[in-house]
């Protein structure tokens, strides 16, 4: 009597769904429904009940596939995640027939990308979803423009905006009344006019290289902060806060002429601060009386980035006498370069800086690491005299420098 050879383990489908769910996640929805299915018995109807769908319209991705994947799927399963990337105008119609269908699903996170020289023009039910917690927009050709009529997302938590057009001040006053739970806020390339923050419940805030005339941003409980001067910027106390990342653009330090003692008490609390061309920021308002009192006792590490070495003296001289536990230091043009596609900034080396290089007689703390990182074509001379003054002043237990 003979024995039966052993059949061979179908080991992918012994995987529980959650597990199989979380490998699908990375594939392009399409990809599971067609191609998949042959790894697998059990795989060949798993698309069904996947909490998440992702479609590029344009790409093989017809009307009557996502018509017929949204109709067909397992309605007693909650969509979760749904991603939608557009790029023709002709697909407007029925993508956001696919989009209302997903919003009544039980949304948790939406994600758009467009790349269409058209405006897609929103539907109003995305900013009345009940369920969602993260909305990500990526615009990429054609600026997209929002004006809801109302915002109603009492869940939402995370919301990234990049290249958007506010089309009046009030649709940031119907974001801070819509989203009472929002905790990270992030807007980029964004036209926003004249915008104003109010939130309690902010902790994380970017706003860079965005067009606005003012900015008002009154977030108490906010941790990290990622801003662009670009026009007027009056910023309300942080307390709480813990990081930031500012940068001065051209004409910026003009319009902080006003408020400039603003930004500097807001960031007074931060623990990492991350500054660009901040020396022609300092030579602005280093004369004024209300900043004397003015300390950073908890910053613990400090990188500045300016164009030239004479450009880092504001900023050191500064820093250094008002804070006494700071541990790291980093001066560096690398990063300006690179925001910058290697261009000097020939503006920003009009100033003469009117501030020298005096640093205090000693820290309360030593350095415990001085990072700088330079131009071979800087002048070498002024760079010379700066270190020397640097670990004479501030003794850092490691020095790293780095020429490009």
């Amino acid at each position: 009597m003979s024995v039966p050879e052993p059949t061979e383990r179908d080991r992918l489908s012994e995987l529980p769904d959650d597990l199989l769910h979380r490998i699908l996640r990375f594939l392009d929805t399409r990809q599971v429904v067609t191609e998949l299915s042959c790894l697998s018995r059990r795989w060949r109807y798993l698309w069904a009940t996947l909490p998440f769908i992702t479609l590029r319209s344009g790409y093989n991705v017809s009307e009557k596939f996502g018509n017929l994947l949204l109709l067909l799927r397992d309605g007693t399963v909650p969509l979760r995640t749904f991603c939608l990337h557009s790029c023709y105008w002709k697909n407007f119609e029925y993508e956001r027939r696919w989009l209302r269908h997903a919003l009544t699903r039980g949304l948790c996170v939406l994600e758009l990308n467009l790349s269409s020289r058209d405006c897609f023009q929103l539907p109003e039910c995305v900013f009345s979803c009940t369920t969602l917690e993260e909305f990500n927009l990526l615009a990429t050709t054609a600026m997209e423009s929002i004006a809801p009529r109302s915002v109603c997302l009492p869940w939402l938590k995370k919301l990234h905006l990049h290249f958007v057009h506010f089309v009046d001040p009030s649709v940031a006053e119907k974001i801070n009344s819509g989203c009472p739970a929002l905790e990270d806020l992030s807007l980029s390339e964004c036209f926003l006019g004249s915008f104003k923050i109010l939130s309690d419940t902010l902790k994380i805030l970017s706003i860079s290289n965005c067009h606005y005339e003012e900015i008002h941003v009154s977030a108490p409980n906010l941790c990290s902060l990622r801003l662009t001067v670009f026009r007027k910027v009056h910023l309300d106390g942080m307390p709480f806060l813990v990081s930031a990342w500012v940068y001065l653009c051209d004409g910026g330090v003009q319009y902080l002429a006003q408020s400039g003692y603003d930004l500097a008490a807001a960031l007074c609390n931060a623990q990492h601060l991350e500054l660009f061309r901040f020396n022609l920021f300092l030579q602005d308002i280093m004369g004024s009386s209300a900043l004397e009192g003015l300390s950073f006792c908890k910053l613990k590490s400090l990188y500045i980035g300016e164009w030239r070495v004479a450009d880092f003296y504001g900023p050191l001289a500064y820093f250094l006498g008002h804070a006494p536990n700071l541990v790291a230091l980093t001066l560096d043009q690398w990063k300006l370069y690179q925001i910058h596609n290697g261009n000097t900034n020939l503006e920003a080396l009009e100033k003469e800086p009117k501030v020298e290089l005096k640093l205090v007689s000693a820290l309360t703390r030593d350095l415990e690491r001085l990072l700088i990182r330079l131009s071979k074509g800087d002048d070498i001379g002024e760079f010379r005299k700066m270190r020397c003054l640097l670990k004479e002043k501030t003794k850092p237990k490691e020095t790293e420098i780095v020429w490009f």
